[in-house]
């Protein structure tokens, strides 16, 4: 191989393994029906009161790689999860077995017997605020983060009881229920809610998790594109030279 061929075959590898290493890097927890995960809650993690707040999840078994895990709250107030479990997961556009905002029966499941309360474009426009680094008034303490979740119950209409009259009280939640109404999403984005199993033939429900669906970057699709182009370049050049 001549010094230019190397060349060229050294620009095809570089772009492309700079590509996969950016993929790598970029890569959030990028789940599928059947993965496991577990969730725990650091000292780190903020929150705790009406067993809301954050939660971080992690990958244990996941056929898309492991990934980042991520930070992530609850959906639904009626359910429950146990920290260090391993749950199944179902990737969903709303809650199954709805909770106190259920509206419509849901067939996906278990045929009849559950109900589908889905996903509010407010709370994913909150949630991705969240997520960005970008609500406004957020802060890392328990009390931003209890404020957080009961925004969020709010905006899926679950919130009763001691949790009620907490929101009611709570200035902070009200404001963010306030700018998530007014923000104007007519959909739910990359914003999905796990449903969490205890068993692999998801009959055992357990708890909601608000998750946002990795979306590789568009620069990154521009630089593996490059580098299969170079790579057809090489190819043809070869053959021109053989014939």
């Amino acid at each position: 191989m001549n010094i230019k061929k190397r060349l060229v075959a050294s620009l095809v590898f570089s772009a492309l393994a700079l590509a996969g290493a950016q993929v790598a890097a970029a890569a959030a927890l990028n789940l599928s029906d059947g993965d496991t995960i577990k969730l725990t809650r650091e000292a780190s993690n903020y929150g705790g009161a009406f067993g809301g707040g954050e939660f971080v999840a992690n990958g244990v078994n996941v056929l898309n790689g492991a990934g980042d895990s991520f930070l992530t709250f609850c959906v639904e107030y009626s359910e429950h999860i146990s920290l260090n479990t391993n749950y199944y997961v179902k990737i969903n556009t709303g809650a199954v077995n709805g909770g106190i905002g259920a509206d419509a029966t849901y067939a996906g499941d278990v045929a009849g017997t559950s109900v589908f309360d889905p996903l509010s474009n407010a709370t994913a426009w909150l949630y991705t605020q969240y997520r960005d680094n970008t609500l406004t008034g957020f802060s890392n303490t328990s009390a931003s983060a209890n404020a957080l979740q009961l925004a969020i119950w709010k905006l899926e209409d679950e919130l009763g009881g001691d949790a009620l009259t907490a929101y009611n009280g709570n200035a902070l939640a009200q404001q963010w229920v306030a700018d998530a109404t007014t923000a104007g999403w007519t959909d739910t984005g990359n914003v999905r809610i796990l449903n969490l199993y205890t068993d692999a033939a998801f009959t055992n429900r357990a708890q909601d998790q608000l998750y946002i669906a990795p979306v590789p970057e568009p620069e990154i699709y521009a630089m593996m594109a490059a580098g299969l182009g170079l790579m057809g370049f090489v190819a043809r050049r070869r053959k021109q030279l053989v014939v």
